[in-house]
């Protein structure tokens, strides 16, 4: 089937269902691995579920780097996606933007190739900036790069979307430290490419990508809101065909602290306090470090979670006030419950609102384990969409998890942690 401007629909290999809610396809596609995120699922699940209709629209909730909102494009389809992260919205707009130039590639790459061979203004970080990227950076390495990053300040590129992606790509690529998990370990070592090095990969990558794709036809609509999705007031009451997402995972990445390096590369943030709360506030509460201001509205935030599963998170949360007493980290992970499942349940109050009757949503999401205390979030997750009017809930494990993260002195779950697939229609008005 061919659609207006954009050629056929892309062709997705079918990948095994345990592939589905991780990053690890995600560099076979064009566009998608530009900029790859290990806290993504795979494009091949995206593609299942848009819509058939050529202007059908895609709500992604948790738009992150952008996966569903350009496999949504590819499809035809007009996209909305929401995500409050300043570094990740900037991504997913260069990606979902139209294909560039030969000329625009051109000007970007002889800025860069140019900057990071002249030396950048000496104040151009922060003392806090600076002491982490010098662990992840060798000096000569960071001169370049910032270097590069100051030539498109100086051509008036610092908001080009693409010059930023391209740039954080080669950012990446230059650092040596290895990813703990998904943290950069500033004593641990990889081996990093040199900036002009992976400036021309990068810039060749994305160069034949966009040779591939640009058949001069005029891409689909998307509509990215630097916002968090538990307000999606400016999307229009029952005009989305289709709901595909994957939240934050109670109890797993920092998505603040796993952007450390890009977000003081490039001024975003200048220290951790700046990074908690010009980014962490903005973002749903999953992990200790995000606590700050929630501690105190612990209550209010209970009254805002569905009844059906009330009882299960006042058990848990009064079995994980007892271990932190007793243990010695004293993590308040109890301190956690109320405010992600009251958040979540405003995202998906709004997700179901957006809905047209007759459509779906799905949802990729993991349960957690707090001091070996099991929190079955997909299922708590499925409860609550049933008791907002969602039809239809299923909930279905895709793969197990957390198998690499067994250590004697972490208590995991006793019966295993998974990422799940709940599905849901939209058969009636609530």
């Amino acid at each position: 089937m061919s659609l207006p401007g954009i050629g056929p629909r892309p062709q997705f290999t079918a990948v095994a269902p345990e592939r589905l809610p991780t990053n690890t396809t995600a560099n076979r596609h064009a566009i998608h691995r530009w900029f790859n995120f290990i806290a993504g699922f795979a494009p091949e699940f995206v593609a299942e579920h848009c819509p058939e209709s050529a202007d059908g629209i895609l709500l992604d909730p948790f738009a992150g780097c952008g996966t569903s909102l350009v496999v949504a494009q590819a499809h035809g389809n007009r996209a909305v996606g929401f995500e409050p992260h300043p570094f990740f919205v900037r991504i997913a707009r260069a990606k979902t933007a139209a294909p560039p130039t030969k000329a625009r590639l051109r000007v970007i790459e002889e800025l860069l190739l140019n900057g990071a061979i002249a030396a950048p203004p000496k104040s151009s970080l922060p003392g806090a900036a600076r002491t982490f990227l010098t662990k992840l950076f060798d000096e000569a390495t960071l001169t370049q790069l910032l270097g590069a990053r100051a030539a498109l300040e100086k051509a008036g590129l610092a908001k080009d979307d693409l010059a930023f992606l391209l740039l954080s790509r080669v950012v990446e690529m230059c650092s040596q430290s290895q990813t703990d998990g998904i943290y950069k370990a500033p004593t641990s070592r990889k081996k990093a490419a040199a900036p002009i090095e992976a400036i021309r990969d990068v810039i060749d990558e994305i160069r034949s990508d966009a040779e591939l794709l640009d058949n001069g036809g005029r891409l689909p609509e998307v509509f990215l809101h630097q916002r968090s999705s538990e307000d999606m007031s400016v999307v229009e009451t029952g005009s989305v065909d289709v709901v595909v997402t994957s939240p934050p995972y109670l109890n797993n990445f920092d998505f603040a602290e796993m952007t450390r390096m890009q977000l003081y590369f490039w001024g975003l943030c200048g220290s951790w306090r700046e990074i908690t709360h010009k980014v962490r506030a903005q973002l749903i509460v999953n992990t200790t470090t995000a606590l700050t201001g929630h501690r105190e509205i612990q209550s209010r935030y209970r009254d805002g979670i569905p009844a059906p599963v009330l009882s299960d998170l006042d058990r848990i949360v009064k079995a994980l006030a007892r271990e932190r007493r007793r243990r010695p980290g004293k993590k308040e992970y109890d301190l956690l419950v109320y405010p992600y499942f009251a958040q979540m349940t405003r995202v998906l109050r709004e997700a179901l609102r957006c809905l047209k009757i007759g459509s779906s949503a799905h949802v990729v999401v993991a349960d957690a384990a707090f001091y070996g205390i099991h929190v079955s979030t997909p299922q708590y997750l499925a409860s609550i969409m049933t008791a907002l009017g969602y039809d239809s809930v299923n909930c279905k494990k895709l793969r197990d998890r957390g198998h690499r993260w067994i250590l004697e002195k972490r208590d995991g779950s006793p019966s295993g942690l998974g990422e799940y697939h709940i599905s849901a229609t939209r058969e009636r008005n609530s």
